[in-house]
């Protein structure tokens, strides 16, 4: 029922649209938009390389953030930002999806638990206590994803992935980044910032 409370205050085109709801006595059934596409996550694994050129990157990117800042527009936090939970159309265009995580910023005591996927929390989410800045912390993990092909942050477990993150243990030594605009990084370390206060804005 949140998620449709949720879903009813957003409507953005790079948002999945929400329709109506069906319920019977045991289930409650969502009618969402249909897309004839992939998640970004498979499109990712079916890349050759497994890259993304800049300017493909820049192109799901500024769809984000028009999706995001859509969202925190409406007080709403996405929570669960990750290539899985993004759309891509069979038209290359961009859908954020999946809000059974989001909440409102209104709701300060759900702001403290760690909700997401580990390897896209921002360092505040692992410390419980957090608030819009989190999604775009998630956007530059995804933008660096994009570039590279490697996740920032990586670790055998959840604990090395947590301590990696709280640490801004990253780097751009990889080999696809000597190809990458200096603009493109600087992207990046706007968005990977350990103080919210201090990160790129939606």
């Amino acid at each position: 029922m949140d998620e449709i409370a949720t879903l009813h205050t957003l409507d953005h085109p790079n948002i999945v649209k929400y329709y109506e709801t069906y319920n019977d006595a045991m289930y409650i059934y969502l009618v969402m938009e249909y897309i004839n596409g992939m998640p970004l996550f498979d499109k990712i694994c079916k890349q050759v390389n497994q890259v993304f050129t800049e300017q493909q990157a820049a192109h799901y990117m500024k769809s984000l953030f028009q999706a995001v800042n859509h969202c925190h527009a409406q007080n709403i936090l996405h929570r669960d930002i990750k290539p899985d939970n993004i759309m891509i159309t069979a038209n290359d265009t961009v859908r954020l999806i999946d809000f059974g995580l989001a909440v409102s910023s209104s709701r300060k005591k759900d702001l403290h638990e760690i909700a997401g996927t580990p390897y896209y929390m921002a360092p505040e989410v692992i410390q419980g206590a957090y608030g819009k800045q989190s999604d775009l912390w998630s956007l530059g993990v995804i933008l660096y994803t994009l570039v590279s092909g490697y996740l920032p942050f990586q670790g055998d477990s959840q604990a090395i992935v947590f301590q990696k993150i709280v640490a801004l243990n990253y780097h751009f030594d990889h080999n696809e980044f000597s190809s990458i605009s200096p603009d493109c990084k600087d992207l990046i370390q706007k968005l990977l910032v350990l103080n919210p206060e201090h990160r790129l804005t939606g």
